[in-house]
């Protein structure tokens, strides 16, 4: 982002830039010397900020930029930029005006990177719906505060030897806290504080409620998925199974052959080829597993490109999976069903037969994010690699690459390895990839083997 800022001001030699670890002199000094500083470290107190830029005017006083890989930098953002213009300003360092430099979401690569369409230089931030609402020195200016006294509460924290951990909606809130199992103990899988979208878990402990059994309904939002986990929770085998609404899931729905199907792919800050957005990804490998009728041995395809292998995928995609049949795919909204649209954008040629692939799609996630499907053994939680260890003994930790952003990692090493390393990674991307769509085999049969199991005891109760 700083190489191309540079060429999107036009900063040419002379010009000071900032290292890490830097002493706050040596940009002070740099100030008198240079009509354009970058990414220098001043420091107040004890207090280090970084500056992007600084361009001096020819009153002596200078334009801030801040950048920003994203394409919509948000109001949020205006705390932090007033801190540093604290700083600034502690330091006598006159500020004319302040400028955000971010991406242009509507940028199309074609041909060689253009800075100038890439690149907006903004007096908006942005708000949630990403509009461009307030003036960056407006926000500045009503988030303005007295750092110096920050600064004592910060030094009266780091002298605080022990603090007591504190569960609260942080915690777990998108991504488990790495620290998580430092802080607290494992709960158990019908422990309260699994519940999905409860807003009174953490009160309910508090008060001495530990079990989804014992839960307080009057605190309770009352959604399906609450209902399963807490059936099930009572239930001796710890299942709670809709059968009425599985069975008309499993027979409306779903015609052989079904191909499992799931897909790898890398996102880019910057389009690397034509006909690519700021953020757009390249998907460049496939697993296919290909269930021709129930019980039948599975058929494999697999793919995996290199560099920009778009159209090649498609094309491999397009003659390898079954004209007909159900495509079976986990979260497909957020990710197999979305890569597919956004090829089809890129290569209009293929549209229709995209689209055509995209509505025979079938959510494998669905029964288990609807509460239509809940074993207790879940703890809340439905991704593919808890699924699969409730329906099998097939463990991802087993395989060399265990998550998509190892798988990731290893693709971005193939430009850069020799035959024999470029063979053992490829083994392992293809391992990696292989275990999603072999996964989803394993899910669906545990759901129609629960599905036999359920309907039997319904009938004979009946």
């Amino acid at each position: 982002m700083t190489e191309l800022c540079k060429k999107l001001l036009s900063i040419n030699e002379p010009y000071f830039e900032g290292q890490a670890n830097d002493e706050g002199e040596k940009a002070l000094q740099a100030i008198s010397e240079y009509s354009c500083l970058v990414n220098a470290r001043f420091v107040y107190q004890d207090l280090r900020i970084k500056i992007p830029f600084l361009i001096k005017q020819d009153d002596h006083s200078f334009d801030v930029y801040f950048t920003y890989t994203s394409c919509y930098p948000k109001e949020g953002e205006a705390q932090s930029i007033a801190d540093h213009m604290y700083v600034l300003k502690q330091l006598q360092i006159p500020v004319h005006h302040i400028y955000a430099i971010h991406l242009n979401a509507q940028y199309v690569r074609q041909g060689d990177l253009d800075v100038h369409e890439l690149l907006i230089i903004d007096t908006y931030l942005f708000n949630h719906k990403n509009k461009a609402h307030q003036k960056i020195e407006e926000l500045v200016d009503t988030c303005s505060r007295n750092l110096d006294e920050v600064l004592v509460r910060m030094r009266e924290v780091q002298q605080v030897e022990h603090v007591e951990s504190k569960r609260t909606t942080m915690c777990t809130r998108g991504l488990k806290c790495p620290y998580f199992e430092k802080c607290f103990e494992t709960p158990s899988p019908t422990s309260v504080l699994n519940l999905v979208q409860s807003a009174g878990k953490l009160e309910m402990q508090e008060a001495g409620i530990q079990d989804m059994r014992d839960v307080d309904l009057a605190k309770l939002e009352g959604t399906r998925h609450q209902y399963a986990q807490i059936m099930a929770a009572k239930c001796f085998d710890g299942i709670y199974f809709d059968t009425f609404a599985m069975y008309s899931w499993v027979h409306d729905n779903i015609q052989y052959p079904i191909s499992y199907l799931d897909f790898e792919w890398e996102t880019y800050v910057y389009p690397p080829y034509d006909g690519m957005k700021p953020y757009d990804v390249l998907t460049f490998q496939y697993s296919l597993h290909i269930e021709k009728e129930h019980g039948a041995e599975l058929e494999h395809k697999q793919f995996l490109g290199k560099q920009d292998c778009r159209e090649a995928f498609i094309q491999h995609l397009l003659a390898n999976i079954p004209e007909t049949g159900t495509i079976m795919v986990f979260n497909m909204e957020g990710a197999e069903k979305l890569r597919l649209m956004q090829l089809s954008e890129q290569f209009p040629q293929y549209r229709e037969q995209l689209v055509a692939v995209c509505d025979r799609m079938i959510d494998l996630s669905l029964p288990f994010s609807t509460g239509n499907v809940y074993l207790k053994e879940m703890a809340g939680m439905y991704s593919l690699k808890k699924l699969v260890t409730i329906f099998s003994d097939y463990r991802y930790s087993d395989l060399d690459i265990s998550y998509g952003m190892d798988a990731v990692k290893n693709w971005r090493m193939l430009a850069h390895s020799d035959d024999e390393q470029s063979k053992e990674i490829e083994q392992h991307l293809f391992e990696y990839c292989a275990m999603d769509t072999y996964a989803m085999v394993l899910v669906y049969h545990g759901i129609l083997d629960l599905l036999n199991e359920k309907s039997k005891n319904l009938y004979s109760s009946s």
